[in-house]
């Protein structure tokens, strides 16, 4: 049980006191400030006859964020563990900028029995008149958010209308500096300009014994996702694999490659900060052409933007490791976003961006393979009757193709294009599904000229062949032929928790067949696929109907 706190001066006497000093920078910590701070504190002590200060904590952080002031939360820690009974304070600024913060950690340090005594105010946490002190918290809150507002209109006045830079440099470009006479100090020091200048220092690629630059990395990465073969993610993943690394030597991520992705700075321009409480959509950024020279020319900006524009969630190239034969398909049914695949020690998972990136979603990423497992177990039962084949026939037959001209084909074109797409999966530039489906464009390409089936009847037959046996070809498929099928059967499924809740198909000829022959479908129960769950039931009803679900 916590001790009775003192709530007035004189009951001071005798208690241990700690002092706290802080200043918002390393450059005011290094003048008179801290050592006014730490004379009134001793001088406190001194005159209301507690023991002299043992250890004084400073911190030369703003006081907007207790959580970035390492010496802060050192000394409610020791208030936690009965090391003192006061704490000497200067004023409640220097406590915390932060009105809700500065009741917070009074309320822990009362739990601890330790009491702050605001020297300035002449005021303590637990005496009287606590309007004031809740007054002086809001009032300091205030003081920061005006002074911010300040700093940045001159900000935006000295620097960014006149094309300077302001903030940490981004990858590839370091800040100028010039050396001029600082009267003050009587001696020469680098100023910087705020132009951003190209950074063309040499770094090491891991493992491959070859320098590079990050201002050559830059360009590269730009060139690279304008080719229109990398998403985000896989284009870090091989940028990780060709030894490079970001400016604390670590491994690029999919969020590190779409920051610079998004950066207007690397195609010669400057954007201003907006505000971390505003909304701002990026269309609406305010920009102003730099002093600085640009990595990406406008037309190779102008790539960057028509790709991200067009880009789907998932990544489109690089060497896969898992297949995910949901990929561009799976939706959380929860926020309506895209799920996108990610491996986790050794198995291949669905992930909501929205959980990821923000947690503002509450769909965890669930297993590939417990969704096939669910597709495996509604195809295995899927019931055609055969007349319904049979009707599928007579229609086939009766399609009869119209002739049409054979459209001219470069047929040596075609085969180049082949044999550089060879090359291209040889060396692992692209990976198995992307060489697949540009295989087959190029085959049917080359194929244009033959007679083939009309559109219906291609649908007619392809619908055939899956529905026949689709739940034995899955059930045999090899992870990249799973994808292939449910890339041609889906549109889309919706998945919440850990399974598919519904599902819609990729063609309207689809439904209209199977709903045309009143298929009965009958939704297994194997386990851990309780209870049954009717999915198409959103997208197939109508002539279709369900049998009752069976053991």
């Amino acid at each position: 049980m916590s001790r009775r706190l003192p709530r007035r001066f004189e009951e001071l006497q005798g208690l241990r006191s700690r002092g706290l000093i802080r200043e918002s920078t390393q450059e005011q910590g290094d003048r008179s400030g801290p050592i006014v701070q730490e004379r009134e504190e001793r001088a406190f002590a001194e005159r209301w006859g507690l023991q002299e200060p043992d250890r004084l904590y400073a911190d030369f952080k703003s006081g907007s964020d207790a959580a970035k002031r390492p010496a802060f939360l050192e000394m409610v820690r020791d208030a936690k563990a009965g090391l003192f009974d006061v704490l000497l304070v200067y004023d409640t600024s220097r406590l915390s900028r932060n009105w809700r913060q500065a009741g917070f950690y009074e309320g822990e340090l009362h739990k601890a029995g330790v009491v702050v005594a605001y020297i300035y105010e002449r005021q303590l946490s637990s005496g009287a008149g606590q309007v004031q002190v809740v007054l002086n918290h809001a009032m300091n809150e205030d003081w920061l958010d005006k002074h911010r507002e300040k700093v940045a209109q001159g900000y935006r006045v000295h620097r960014f209308e006149r094309g300077k830079y302001s903030g940490r440099p981004p990858l590839g470009y370091v800040i100028e500096y010039q050396v001029a006479y600082n009267p003050a100090k009587r001696a020469d020091e680098p100023i910087e300009t705020g132009r951003l200048m190209p950074d063309d220092a040499p770094q090491p690629r891991i493992g491959r014994g070859q320098l590079y630059t990050r201002a050559d990395l830059v360009r590269h990465v730009g060139r690279l996702y304008a080719s229109g073969r990398y998403g985000t993610r896989s284009l870090a993943a091989h940028l990780n694999r060709e030894g490079y690394r970001n400016v604390a030597g670590r491994l690029f991520t999919g969020s590190a490659i779409r920051v610079v992705l998004t950066n207007p700075v690397y195609a010669g321009w400057l954007t201003w900060h907006r505000k971390p409480k505003e909304r701002i959509v990026r269309a609406d950024r305010e920009v102003v052409p730099g002093t600085h020279e640009a990595l990406w020319s406008e037309a190779l900006w102008g790539q960057i933007r028509a790709v991200r524009q067009r880009q789907r969630t998932g990544s489109p190239g690089g060497r896969a490791r898992h297949a995910y034969p949901f990929r561009t398909l799976a939706i959380c049914d929860r926020c309506g976003a895209r799920l996108y695949g990610e491996p986790h020690r050794g198995h291949a998972y669905m992930a909501c961006p929205t959980q990821r990136g923000r947690h503002g979603c509450e769909q965890r990423a669930v297993r590939s393979d417990r969704l096939e497992s669910q597709v495996e177990a509604w195809l295995s039962t899927l019931v055609v009757p055969d007349d319904w084949q049979a009707d599928i026939e007579r229609m086939q037959r009766a399609l009869v193709a119209p002739e049409r001209p054979r459209p001219t084909v470069d047929r040596a074109a075609i085969a180049g294009q082949l044999e550089r797409l060879r090359e291209l999966f040889v060396m692992g530039d692209i990976g198995r599904e992307e060489y697949v489906g540009r295989k087959r464009d190029l085959d049917a390409a080359l194929q244009a000229g033959a007679d083939a089936p009309t559109y219906s009847e291609a649908i007619l037959v392809q619908a055939a062949r899956l529905l026949r046996d689709l739940g034995g070809l899955w059930a045999k498929a090899t992870p990249e032929e799973r994808t292939e099928i449910a890339q041609n059967l889906f549109a889309s499924i919706r998945v919440r928790g850990g399974q598919i809740v519904s599902a819609k198909l990729a063609r309207e000829e689809y439904l209209a067949l199977v709903a045309s022959a009143e298929a009965r479908v009958w939704m297994a129960r194997p386990e851990g696929f309780e209870p049954p769950t009717l999915w198409s039931e959103a997208t197939c009803s109508g002539p279709l109907s369900y049998g009752r679900a069976r053991r």
